[in-house]
């Protein structure tokens, strides 16, 4: 039984529904599954439509079991009472400080009440850069956590090594299993597009707020020379942040066009993505980061902060990989590939691509879940 705020055909949450949907994909014939999630999307308060809340139905697709409860009517007793009847044998919850899936169901274990195998993921919440969000409200919760010696009684899933030490940073002896993000194995053959020296169009997908990093692209922009056309895509989520992007965009010289496209759905972004040259997202942490990996898979080059698992990008041609501290090293990368013909663009592209699928060939994907479950 698998937890979470928000799930498909939701999409504004980003790589946590999607996290969830590869796993349901990919053990869906070693497992019977059951969802339970809220019946709006991330942000929207207007339920999605044709979905009938309160209710079990099953998704043919991915071969699951799922339960969209109503977010307007949403209690403890409700998650209580399906978790009940599900009875499942594994319960997996994510995001940790959720307070209906997952906070309330720890305290359930923490009381006695849930007594099954459970499984946490925390999907970056204990990254320092998380944390730091609402530090007020989060850092008492971990001292609660802690206290009542949770760690004895789930299993942390941490989705790579630097997520790994975070658990065990807060919870030192926890039992934790080490499980890459399952990715979407759907890769396309490759394809290049048209491109001019001198020239580079660069798309951001993601939520715009500050862990996303907007901001600091804007104003990377601002010192570059070349003719740049910008695209963001994703849903707006803190106004005051936007009002500071929108500020920083104004400022840019006559050679940076900037365009808005609003949130883009998940069956739109690999069109986005083909229709652009560099994929940046100078984010200050992200657990997986589907959308880098979606680029990569779509074989465009990335240009992200050193705060992701993707690493050693610039040495496979595949992209730049680089400390936030250092923005002349963004302005290069961003310079060298607008400068770039079609020939040294295409290797680019073509290294990307390879890089994905070189992913994608040699992780051994759903066996660590299973070991994980079982």
């Amino acid at each position: 039984m698998i937890l979470i705020d928000w799930f498909a055909p939701g999409y504004k949450a980003g790589g946590p529904i999607q996290s969830c949907v590869n796993i349901c994909k990919a053990l869906q014939q070693q497992f019977d599954i059951y969802v339970l999630t809220t019946n709006t999307d991330h942000g929207e308060a207007q339920p999605y439509a044709g979905i009938i809340a309160n209710t079990w139905q099953y998704n043919e697709q991915l071969n699951v079991h799922l339960f969209y409860a109503d977010k307007a009517t949403l209690s403890t007793a409700i998650i209580k009472q399906q978790i009940k009847q599900v009875n499942a044998d594994i319960v997996y919850l994510n995001l940790l400080f959720s307070p209906f899936f997952a906070l309330y169901p720890l305290w359930l274990v923490l009381t006695g009440q849930l007594k099954k195998k459970v499984v946490l993921c925390p999907r970056g919440t204990l990254y320092q850069s998380g944390l730091n969000i609402k530090a007020y409200k989060k850092k008492p919760v971990l001292f609660l956590l802690r206290l009542f010696g949770l760690s004895k009684k789930i299993i942390f899933h941490a989705s790579n090594q630097r997520e790994q030490l975070a658990i065990q940073q807060y919870f030192p002896n926890a039992h934790v299993c080490l499980a890459n993000n399952l990715p979407s194995f759907n890769q396309q053959p490759f394809a290049s597009c048209n491109k001019k020296a001198g020239e580079l169009n660069i798309v951001f997908i993601a939520r715009v707020v500050p862990i996303k990093n907007l901001l600091f692209l804007i104003q990377i922009l601002e010192k570059v020379k070349q003719q740049v056309c910008f695209t963001i895509a994703g849903p707006l989520e803190d106004a005051a942040y936007w009002a500071q992007c929108e500020a920083a965009i104004n400022k840019l010289p006559a050679n940076i066009v900037v365009n808005y496209a609003g949130p883009v759905h998940n069956s739109m972004v690999q069109n986005i993505l083909q229709n652009n040259h560099l994929f940046a997202l100078p984010t200050l942490g992200e657990n997986f980061g589907h959308s880098i990996f979606e680029a990569l898979q779509a074989g465009r080059p990335v240009l992200i902060s050193n705060q992701t698992p993707w690493h050693n990008l610039a040495i496979q041609q595949a992209g730049w990989d680089l400390p936030l501290s250092n923005q002349l090293a963004f302005v290069n990368a961003i310079g060298l590939l607008a400068d770039a013909d079609q020939q040294t663009f295409n290797q680019y592209a073509l290294s990307a691509w390879q890089y994905a699928n070189q992913f994608l060939q040699q992780q051994q994907h759903s066996a660590a879940y299973t070991k994980m479950f079982l």
